[in-house]
């Protein structure tokens, strides 16, 4: 893992587009654009072999919660385990940055069962909040509850 760089931004795209229509919907990429453009300041790619197969990053909140944001597997390494890297990774990176704070994702019912099993709990559904297929599941981790030794 390393530290996105505006270098990145295309690559990071290419990841993203790997991803639509199951976990993302085309209207969002100019969201991510706009993200990584200006709000990218804790934000991580995943190599493998010179090559970006990942990304996401953590940003605080008005609500003192820390968001896992953007984050996202190539569609040919889903399965593999960078997911699961990826996002104990940003868990790790926001308790260094932000400590005991909550973490929380807004993400789809396609990854809730992946976040739930690192102790996220749903706060919230919206069925096809996201777009057609595509359900809202915010949920929330309470880090003083999780392994601090990731």
């Amino acid at each position: 893992m390393r530290r996105y760089e505006s270098r990145d931004l295309e690559s990071v795209v290419e990841v993203f587009r790997s991803n639509i229509p199951k976990y993302f919907t085309p209207g969002e990429e100019s969201e991510l654009r706009e993200f990584l453009e200006k709000e990218a300041e804790e934000y991580y790619v995943a190599e493998t072999g010179g090559e970006i197969i990942g990304a996401g990053g953590v940003a605080l909140n008005k609500d003192q919660t820390v968001s896992l944001c953007w984050g996202m597997i190539r569609a040919d390494h889903l399965g593999t385990g960078k997911g699961l890297e990826l996002t104990e990774f940003r868990i790790q990176k926001a308790q260094e940055k932000y400590g005991l704070l909550p973490i929380v994702i807004s993400t789809s019912q396609h990854t809730q069962g992946f976040y739930e099993k690192l102790g996220f709990q749903m706060t919230k559904h919206v069925p096809e909040g996201f777009g057609p297929g595509i359900d809202i599941c915010e949920m929330r981790l309470n880090v003083s509850t999780t392994d601090t030794h990731r």
